[in-house]
């Protein structure tokens, strides 16, 4: 009967921690994606605010100004919405917290109970003061075996019991503790919280401020983004002749190697498949080691700030009319070298109006574009390494700034170079 309680009580004990567990371990791997979620978004809204810095008194730089806000108030609004995930995330992990002190402090009333019954039943069968006369006071040898395996269930039962209510009280203890944690840290970020929307408010309104501003200069901002429209369609007819005539190129190439030797009809006619070429296990290489470096990939300047981002954003005066970047556009904020931001294989070179000199580089099945350079420093051919220099920055539209438009395609699918550089 002991043997069953103790046995009972250790189940229920360990079944209570378990469920303890498994719910604590899933929040905390949540609550662990979303500070990492807030932290990078944190970090790109302080890279907003430095470009938003260093253009506030260039009056040319108006819309490059709205869209760094709009785009500053979208990340705000997105970090105020994780804020919000890791408060609820936080006040599930307190109602658990609290459910289960609730079960332990069951546990615990239960076991003291449990307890202090056995030692009654001992007090009465006087086992706590001779456990010797207990067992030779026993009605025959049959009787003397029953109440010494008796004593030994009780006492390991004894044993068991006194760790089960330790062991108790200790989780108890750690869960108490813990709760008080966590809401010391609701409480932190509940205030963020606060203060994210306080800044999400003064944010909306420098947004209307630029909006006045492009709005009374209306002529001279749509004449500019038209301008960069026409200079985008150059761009993208240029990227994609090159990158068809490599992918054409490397087709034509792998049909001539694959081809029978004429010397061997007999051998290759028996053969149902070809093996790869060297340029083919090349290209599937490459492929393989650009596609592992995504997130890893170096910057294309030091210490770039990105100015515009990757897709489509609003016009800011005509919100029908849709703007359109497939790349990035990187101020270099010190120095104006332009490196690779991986090994690769110069795929051509041309100049495009409104984007300068643009380089391609062939990555496997992957390319990385590098506009709006002033000089280019290597040739069509060239082996590079990550990092080497491949040219120089140029400055943007308004001449003001060192600036790097990067695009990074798979075939011709256009991607978001911003997912694929270093954080």
């Amino acid at each position: 009967m002991c043997r069953l309680l103790a046995f009972k009580s250790s189940i229920f004990f360990s079944f209570t921690l378990f469920l303890c567990l498994i719910a604590t371990n899933l929040i905390a791997q949540n609550r662990q994606d979303l500070t990492k979620k807030r932290q990078q978004l944190i970090a790109e809204i302080n890279q907003a605010s430095k470009l938003l810095a260093s253009t506030k008194k260039d009056k040319k730089q108006v819309l490059n100004q709205f869209y760094t806000v709009q785009r500053q108030i979208k990340q705000r609004e997105e970090l105020i919405e994780t804020l919000e995930q890791e408060i609820e995330l936080s006040n599930r992990s307190i109602n658990r917290t609290t459910g289960a002190i609730g079960d332990l402090q069951s546990d615990m009333e239960r076991l003291e109970s449990e307890y202090g019954e056995m030692a009654r039943q001992a007090y009465r069968n006087k086992m706590n003061d001779n456990k010797l006369l207990f067992l030779f006071s026993a009605d025959g040898l049959s009787d003397g075996l029953k109440r010494w395996r008796y004593i030994q269930r009780y006492d390991e039962y004894r044993k068991k019991q006194a760790s089960l209510i330790l062991d108790t009280r200790e989780v108890l203890t750690s869960k108490l503790n813990g709760i008080e944690i966590k809401r010391a840290e609701q409480q932190d970020l509940l205030a963020e919280a606060e203060q994210q929307q306080q800044l999400l408010e003064k944010e909306l309104t420098v947004k209307n401020r630029l909006l006045k501003g492009i709005k009374a200069d209306e002529t001279r901002i749509s004449r500019l983004i038209n301008r960069k429209r026409v200079a985008h369609r150059k761009l993208s007819l240029a990227i994609e002749n090159i990158i068809s005539r490599e992918i054409k190129s490397r087709v034509g190439a792998d049909r001539v190697n694959a081809a029978p030797n004429k010397n061997n009809k007999a051998n290759s006619s028996k053969k149902t498949t070809t093996e790869p070429t060297e340029s083919s296990s090349k290209i599937v290489a490459s492929t393989k080691d650009f596609r592992q470096q995504k997130g890893k990939l170096s910057w294309p300047v030091a210490n770039g700030l990105i100015t515009r981002h990757f897709g489509k954003q609003s016009h800011p005066i005509h919100k029908n009319v849709q703007i359109t970047n497939n790349g990035i556009d990187i101020r270099a904020t010190t120095g104006n070298k332009v490196t690779a931001i991986s090994n690769g294989v110069v795929a051509g070179s041309q100049y495009v109006p409104g984007y300068k000199n643009t380089l391609i580089i062939q990555h496997g099945d992957y390319y990385s574009v590098y506009s709006n350079l002033e000089h280019v420093g290597v040739k069509r051919g060239d082996r590079i390494k990550i990092g080497q220099q491949i040219g120089i920055a140029g400055r943007d539209s308004q001449e003001e700034h060192l600036e790097v438009h990067l695009e990074i395609w798979k075939g011709k699918q256009r991607l978001n170079p911003a997912v694929w550089l270093s954080r």
